[in-house]
């Protein structure tokens, strides 16, 4: 079984060609421009080849996972928390893997610029998870052009998304320098492990596991957490949790289920009770509520 699209959850935005043109009527835009984007949870059966290659250059970020990508006779596998650009008019093909399949943000870009980005990125490139990697971040701004894209394809639109490109590419492209930015929470431990919280938001953490990230004392770092942002860590990490919760159960598409596994809660009724006791709501009444207020 093959699918090009159609996941639970997935998110998915064409321009249209006849946009694109009045797009690329400003020179701001018309060597760098997105003209397809998306999003992709646990899709299993994902397949696409083309073998005369697309006429964009193609972004994939895989942020969980395993997949395969082939360009031009090579074969690369994808892990977790790695990216890879196809450079255009490149014969491809790529896959999830059957067992565990990739969870992907993918980007389409037109433009004389896209060949050379993708020069140098037609291959694997790890995004490590450290204290500074600001993956968070990143998957906010694509957070931002999709909600940006689902108001329509109106030129202002566009030019405020493509304004953005640029931005979102350099996360990738200079990963030390976008890194950087951060490097001034080492020395504080508390900053450290919010970072590292945000960081994992899908694994399971224990107060001994971030004292040790810390390099503290668990009493210790649970004293100095808690004076400082008024919880417990481990009542703050669930806390990270139930905020992103939040922003995913604006997605129609993803089941409360759904929501709780991107969050890492396998158990839907674990996770409402903390959701309920975190915000007072169930998940169910928070979404209604949603839609009411909308």
């Amino acid at each position: 079984m093959k699918r090009k699209e159609g996941f639970p959850g997935q998110l998915s935005y064409i321009i249209p060609k006849s946009t694109l043109q009045k797009l690329t009527q400003n020179p701001m835009f018309e060597d760098l421009f997105i003209t397809d984007i998306g999003y992709y949870p646990h899709a299993l059966y994902h397949y696409r080849e083309r073998p005369s290659g697309s006429s964009q250059s193609i972004l994939i970020y895989n942020v969980s996972g395993y997949g395969t990508v082939k360009v031009a006779g090579k074969t690369h596998t994808l892990p977790p928390d790695h990216f890879f650009i196809i450079p255009k008019n490149t014969p491809h093909y790529y896959y999830a893997d059957k067992n565990n399949p990739w969870t992907i943000y993918w980007i389409h870009l037109g433009g004389k610029k896209s060949q050379f980005i993708s020069k140098s990125f037609s291959q694997p490139v790890p995004i490590e998870r450290t204290n500074t990697s600001r993956i968070n971040e990143r998957l906010e701004l694509f957070g931002e052009i999709f909600k940006s894209l689902e108001m329509g394809y109106g030129i202002e639109i566009l030019e405020y998304v493509n304004l953005c490109l640029p931005r979102l590419l350099a996360t990738f492209t200079h990963i030390n320098q976008y890194r950087s930015i951060n490097e001034r929470i080492n020395n504080d431990p508390v900053d450290l492990a919010i970072n590292y919280m945000l960081e994992n938001l899908k694994d399971k953490i224990t107060l001994k596991k971030l004292a040790a990230v810390v390099h503290l004392s668990d009493s210790y770092f649970s004293r100095l957490f808690v004076s400082r942002t008024g919880f417990p860590p481990i009542d703050y990490f669930n806390q990270l949790k139930i905020q992103k919760s939040c922003r995913l159960l604006d997605n129609r598409e993803l089941s409360i289920a759904d929501v709780a596994r991107e969050v890492g809660i396998e158990d839907q009724f674990y996770f409402s009770r903390l959701f309920k006791k975190v915000m007072n709501h169930s998940p169910r009444e928070y979404r209604k509520g949603r839609v009411l207020t909308s």
